[in-house]
């Protein structure tokens, strides 16, 4: 038998709904309107839209209840909306915006607005009546959410994005998620279709995607509860509890929803295929506060609900293919800047290093090991006596903070630092701060709303810490931990309209406080969580507090990749995961997912170990296991010139570095679902191994190109699967065919730049790639101090072309000599040196080509 206050819920739902819908079919009709340069502004009978075309291809949209349209509270969209030759016309039934590559109706009666592609295909729409709605009944904390808005979604249609969540859910299409802002689970309100088109939905507070209306009760006793189904389909589910080490259901005994961790966020989704007008048992674990479940039937909509909002706030985006749609959101929100080249190196970290000498130690143990490192990173409570965040070193642990940064920068060495936005009371920060309102109130944490917070809370970070040389910040728990926006003012109003954008602020305190302060060094930040646009602040993510095991590794990839699809380029994981296990050191199983997880880490956009009370460091695991990881650590150095020149491409043509299968083969039907796959950079496909005992893995070849194994030579065509060979120490890669990847020596610091670069040609299509140098740690690059030498393979031709390097820099290596690298069966293979080359290139900056006729 149903849940009667189900079936009960799902009638008022019904009738509120219904009820929307009346009021909208008046409640936004076009009154009159107002054109200008860059859109129009339309009066309806409920208050007011406004329509604005930003270039050709966004289209910003807002609808509120007063007769003038809201500014955004955050300013997640830094630049102003340009059209470029917009035409608007108004008619009786619509009006209508065109620009170069889109078109843009709205209804006359209904405000409806719909998205059409230059040649008239309708890319996405609101449906007719009830697109718009306010003050929506919902069954979380407010009884009402006050804004949200509804698009028509066709089943085939696939979603990514939304940040990075747990579940290992990779395309959103149907789920209800919840963005909020917890450890392990960073919202970001910017979505992906596979029909082309982005939705940046420009709302901070907690937001529902796809919300899940329909209750189910569950008893308290047993955990248990049942609902019956209408159609047949895909129900998505939506549990909330207390609990921070379990969220678990299942439905007729299948695993829907299956979290565990010492952290968990107070939501999870799930989804499951079940059969029409059906009667399903569930049983859900949660915290000892009981759970509530929820669930979404099959529904082709897709829908955003906030709590807070003056206005319903959206930007479209319209590629169609998806690059250039994260590439338009960067131009808007702001581009990525470069990091300093070490932060593309190997970054050494654990909890925790206890003293100035044990840092020392371990720098120089790297040296004589002649492992490659760039940074060691300080875990916390190095602040000793001094009291919880209290930016400074504890004297009897770190007497000399100076002249150990100054040693670790002697032997090429970086160190980054972990710091909190709360204080303990003991400190003299949190005295200061307190004492001029700087704290969220009756709470210890900064209030970054407040930009003289902002400039405080740097002012003290760069008197006690960053002075001394310190070169990057680990801002931890920038949620913040512990949801304490919920209930609270800030400096700009009410903790709830501003929930989900905390650490945007947060990073912007930092960045912008040490731009002021210096420009000789550029900013890195790690943070635990991310909003919209925080990529303009110099600042990566990584995943959080997670468990080593075997699922958890696995769900980092969509974790990553969908966190990648929300615009943002820098994301890590603690490799090796956070919580380990007690005989970590001695452990054959843990060793295998510590190689296997190391392998994988070595292509993301950063590349960290990290563990809990852990001697994290390569050599502490055994012979064998650190000589597989050392293998990898070098091949990521080795790769530094290939990888540098893509992190440039993030920089100055919105590019991604860790980039999902949806994203660079949208044409390609078949890697929609893929989510354990991914390019690093434009030429390397990679392919974790995320199974324990595995010694192959099916691999999915995008059928675009053909592919070359990198550890074989051997070319494989593209549009199948194909089991690789996957031995504890090998990752399978390919390359996909007409690529350009540069190969560096074997050098165990970023900074070493030696000759020669090899050059490996995977043939099969004409390639181009464009090599990019600066000075490695300063933001000269932004005046034009660097330097880029395209490449270009003609495949034809078998013939390739350096041209004329564009720029220079301090101490740039004038001459250069390239082993030019064609690569087939047995040559030009995994990390072994070319010590055969097929061609050899002196370079002196301008254009040189060669025929390279490859042995056999």
């Amino acid at each position: 038998m149903a849940n009667k206050y189900g079936i009960v819920f799902l009638l008022i739902i019904a009738f509120a709904a219904s009820a929307a819908r009346a009021t909208n079919e008046t409640q936004f009709a076009i009154k009159d309107s107002r054109k200008d340069a860059n859109g129009v502004t339309l009066r309806t009978t409920a208050g007011s839209m406004r329509i604005e075309v930003c270039g050709d291809r966004v289209v910003h949209v807002v609808a509120s209840r007063t007769p003038e349209i809201p500014s955004a509270k955050v300013p997640v969209v830094t630049q102003p909306c340009h059209a470029n030759n917009l035409q608007v016309k108004v008619g009786k039934k619509s009006v209508q915006l065109s620009s170069a590559a889109i078109t843009v109706t709205v209804d006359s009666e209904t405000g409806a607005v719909s998205f059409f592609s230059k040649d008239g295909k309708l890319v996405l729409a609101e449906p007719k009546q009830g697109g718009k709605a306010f003050d929506v009944p919902s069954l979380y904390e407010s009884k009402l959410w006050q804004t949200q808005q509804t698009f028509l979604s066709p089943d085939d249609e696939s979603s990514y994005g939304l940040g990075q969540h747990q579940e290992g859910i990779f395309n959103v299409h149907g789920v209800p998620v919840r963005l909020q802002q917890a450890n392990t689970n960073i919202s970001i309100p910017f979505l992906l279709s596979s029909k082309g088109y982005g939705i940046l939905w420009n709302n901070p507070s907690l937001t529902d995607y796809d919300p899940a209306d329909q209750s189910i009760s569950i008893d308290p006793t047993t955990g248990k509860g049942r609902f019956t189904t209408g159609a047949k389909g895909a129900y998505g589910f939506l549990m909330t509890s207390d609990n921070r080490e379990q969220l678990e259901l299942e439905v007729n005994g299948q695993h829907v929803i299956d979290l565990h961790n010492m952290w968990t966020p107070t939501s999870a989704s799930g989804v499951a295929e079940l059969e029409a007008n059906t009667e399903y048992e569930v049983s859900a674990n949660g915290g000892p506060g009981g759970v509530q479940l929820t669930v979404r039937p099959p529904v082709d909509t897709t829908t955003f609900r906030s709590e807070v909002g003056e206005a319903i706030d959206y930007y479209f985006f319209y590629g169609p293919e998806l690059n250039r749609v994260i590439s338009d959101y960067r131009k808007l929100t702001g581009e990525a800047p470069l990091f300093p080249k070490w932060a593309y190196g190997y970054l050494q970290c654990r909890e925790r290093y206890h003293s100035q000498q044990e840092i020392l130690d371990i720098a120089a143990e790297f040296r004589k090991r002649k492992i490659p490192v760039d940074a060691l990173i300080q875990d916390w409570q190095y602040w000793g006596k001094y009291g919880w965040n209290a930016m400074k070193f504890d004297e009897d642990h770190y007497p000399e903070p100076k002249e150990m940064l100054d040693q670790l920068h002697a032997n090429d060495l970086h160190m980054v630092i972990s710091i909190w936005s709360k204080f303990g009371e003991d400190t003299d920060v949190y005295k200061k701060m307190a004492a001029h309102s700087f704290l969220i109130p009756g709470t210890p944490w900064t209030d970054f709303f407040n930009p003289a917070a902002q400039t405080e809370f740097w002012a003290e970070l760069n008197k006690g810490i960053f002075q001394d040389g310190m070169d990057g910040w680990w801002m931890d728990a920038s949620e913040p931990e512990g949801d304490i926006l919920h209930g609270k003012q800030t400096f700009l109003g009410d903790g709830d309209s501003l929930r989900n954008a905390y650490p945007l602020y947060v990073t912007k305190a930092i960045y912008e406080g040490q731009r002021a302060t210096t420009g000789k060094k550029r900013v890195v930040i790690l943070t635990r969580s991310a909003f919209a646009g925080q990529q303009r602040n110099a600042a990566a993510s990584w995943s959080g507090d997670i468990s080593a095991n075997w699922i958890t590794l696995r769900r980092q990839i969509p974790a990553g990749l969908s966190f990648s699809m929300s615009g943002l380029p820098y994301w890590t994981t603690d490799i090796g995961g956070f919580f380990r296990p007690a005989d970590q050191y001695t452990s054959d199983a843990y060793h295998e997912l510590l190689v296997r997880w190391f392998e994988y880490g070595a292509f993301c956009p950063l590349f960290r170990v990290h563990g809990y009370k852990s001697n994290a460091e390569i050599w502490n695991y055994g012979a064998q296991v650190g000589d597989i990881l050392t293998q990898y650590d070098e091949l990521r150095y080795r790769l530094l010139p290939y990888i540098y020149s893509d992190a440039w491409g993030v920089t100055n043509r919105g590019e991604t570095l860790m980039r999902a299968l949806p994203l660079e083969f949208s044409s390609d039907t078949g890697v929609r679902g893929i989510s354990d796959q991914f390019m690093f950079g434009s030429a390397l496909l990679v392919n974790p191994v995320t199974t324990e005992g595995a010694k192959q893995r099916t691999v999915y070849l995008p059928a675009e190109n053909s592919w070359i194994d990198f550890w074989t030579g051997k070319r494989v065509a593209g549009g199948q699967n194909v089991m690789a060979e996957a031995p504890l120490e090998r990752i399978p890669i390919y390359v996909r065919a007409g690529s350009i990847i540069p190969f560096g020596q074997r050098v165990e610091w970023s900074a070493s730049n030696p000759d020669p670069i090899d050059l490996r040609i995977y043939t099969g299509a004409n390639a181009d790639f464009t090599l990019y140098e600066d000075e490695g740690d300063n933001y000269n690059y932004e005046r034009g101090a660097n330097s880029v030498i395209p490449l270009r393979w003609d495949d034809k031709t078998e013939t390739l072309t350096i041209g004329d390097r564009h720029g220079s820099f301090p101490g740039m290596r004038e001459h250069r000599t390239f082993h030019v690298v064609v690569v087939r069966d047995g040559h030009g293979i995994g990390t072994a040196s070319s010590s055969d080359a097929d061609a050899t290139i002196e370079y002196d900056g301008k254009t040189t080509s060669v025929r390279v006729s490859p042995r056999s």
